[in-house]
């Protein structure tokens, strides 16, 4: 389940990057390097930039306006995030805010909404939450609800705040709190947390043993206890709800769940009015059921899961994109409104037959990454509302940044010179000896012989590693601190949302 680091040469097949850093979701979209909002998109690119797109209308794409945008615009100007490389994004459902992490483990935030701040003065730019937020830990994980947010810190603790009081935030007292707070860690059992995710109305929690923990609004079966109560402190799922597998990644949907395991599997329960949990039906499920059996999902185990407001994508070790739930808008990219009760793969083609390595899903839309970091999104292109000040409907772009306000019923290329050319996402597949220099570098002991290797060249010393050329080495292992800090960094969920696939070939895998 995590890095072997002592069996560093085992790296050398993992789809790694020296680009590699963290990222979470948002009240229903999950992915390290994008993030879909309600109308509006967020991308992180390989570099730490970040790029927003869609309705902008307080302030929520943290471009110093509240202009909505058809095109990607670049998050910059006013030393946005202190020069500091971006290394996740998250987009909540509900109140319109984004947040972020970089790479010093400091949390940005913009938009509307009071969640960790005092007021609810609409932030056009993104404003800093250092890490004396957190007891003086990293930030490494951000995940926004309806009105709620999380964040998870090096140390394994989840920090929460609120404005909507749900039960959501894990605490006994139920009061409504806009300042994060620290959730006890002795709801987990002194478990380490390694993932966080939010719905609407409810909060879930991966431990580092792939244990999973929920709690909030139980009214559609979300928690997955096996009733629809409300839950105000974290509460573990009983382990053979899940199968007695080990689960390395977790989604929160509008009121919805998913959960992946080890082996690949899949795993959903709440709402499914819509037919978002995949089951053939349009049930509620009140403890967690698989989704399909072996031969589903074209026989490929399941990397990575993103849950929309009523809609799921789902992402495959071969490659391969699968959607089902809600078809409204296009959203499922089938080429059809229809809504799909079971998973049905989309089609290779739009993607010119590339393999997909994670997605997002928003209210109106979804988003999917290549291996090659191109961005393809499709939905609702554009929509109109009323404008009380100007007594009036307006159009409003929602977010797939084409430029043409046009609704997609399938995957389209957001063409990357609207990027600059950046590539999207913060994995990338190493060839043998780059992927050497990363493990070396990321290693606690063979990583301090990585500042004297290039020296031993001199020596006459036969290493492949000391071999390679002298720029590479040393802008890999200058990089490998970019990775998130503590076993948050270790666990295999985390490299699935950035991209890279399985890091442990275990079981039937």
């Amino acid at each position: 389940m995590y890095f072997e680091k002592d069996a560093w040469s085992a790296h050398s097949q993992l789809e790694l990057s020296w680009h590699s850093d963290p990222v979470s979701e948002a009240g229903h979209a999950l992915a390290m390097a994008v993030a879909c909002g309600v109308g509006f998109t967020i991308v992180v690119t390989e570099h730490g930039d970040a790029w927003a797109c869609g309705r902008n209308d307080v302030g929520q794409l943290g471009l110093g306006s509240q202009a909505d945008q058809l095109l990607p615009a670049h998050v910059g100007g006013r030393g946005v995030f202190a020069g500091e490389p971006l290394v996740m994004v998250a987009a909540c459902h509900g109140d319109s805010y984004t947040a972020g992490v970089t790479k010093d483990g400091a949390l940005w935030r913009w938009g509307k909404g009071q969640l960790g701040h005092t007021d609810r003065e609409p932030r056009l730019w993104p404003e800093r939450l250092g890490r004396e937020m957190f007891g003086g830990s990293p930030a490494v994980m951000v995940a926004c609800g309806g009105m709620h947010m999380l964040v998870l810190t090096a140390l394994g603790l989840v920090w929460s705040c609120d404005e909507i009081v749900c039960g959501q935030l894990g605490r006994s007292d139920a009061a409504e709190q806009p300042v994060l707070t620290l959730v006890s860690a002795e709801r987990f059992g002194e478990a380490q947390i390694v993932m966080v995710a939010a719905g609407v109305s409810h909060s879930v929690c991966l431990g580092a043993e792939g244990m999973v923990w929920t709690w909030g609004y139980g009214n559609n079966g979300q928690l997955g206890h096996n009733d629809q109560q409300k839950r105000l402190v974290p509460t573990q799922l009983a382990g053979e709800a899940l199968g007695g597998a080990v689960a390395v990644l977790v989604a929160a949907g509008g009121f919805h769940t998913t959960v992946v395991m080890i082996d690949g599997a899949l795993w959903a329960w709440g709402m499914g009015s819509d037919g978002q949990l995949g089951l053939g039906d349009r049930e509620v499920r009140l403890a967690p059921v698989r989704v399909g059996v072996d031969e589903a999902f074209g026989g490929s185990p399941v990397l990575t899961v993103a849950c929309g407001n009523r809609h799921t994508l789902a992402v495959t070790k071969a490659g391969t994109l699968w959607s089902w739930g809600q078809g409204d808008g296009g959203k499922l990219g089938h080429n059809d409104y229809d809504s799909r009760l079971v998973p049905t793969q989309v089609e290779a083609q739009h993607f010119g037959y590339v393999r997909i390595v994670c997605a997002a899903s928003g209210l109106t839309h979804s988003t999917a990454m290549t291996e090659h970091g191109g961005l393809y999104t499709w939905g609702i292109g554009r929509h109109s509302t009323w404008n009380e000040e100007e007594d009036d409907f307006e159009d409003v772009s929602m977010g797939l940044g084409h430029g043409d306000g046009e609704t997609k019923l399938v995957p389209t290329l957001v063409a990357p010179a609207l990027l600059q050319g950046a590539r999207v996402r913060r994995c990338h597949g190493l060839p043998p000896l780059h992927a050497l220099a990363f493990a070396m570098g990321k290693h606690s002991r063979l990583g301090r012989a990585a500042q004297t290797a290039l020296a031993a060249v001199d020596k006459g010393k036969d290493c492949e590693y000391v071999l390679m050329p002298e720029e590479v080495v040393q802008r890999i292992v200058e990089a490998c601190g970019a990775w998130p800090e503590g076993r948050a960094g270790e666990l295999e969920g985390m490299v699935r949302l950035l991209g890279g696939g399985m890091i442990n070939e275990r079981g039937s895998m």
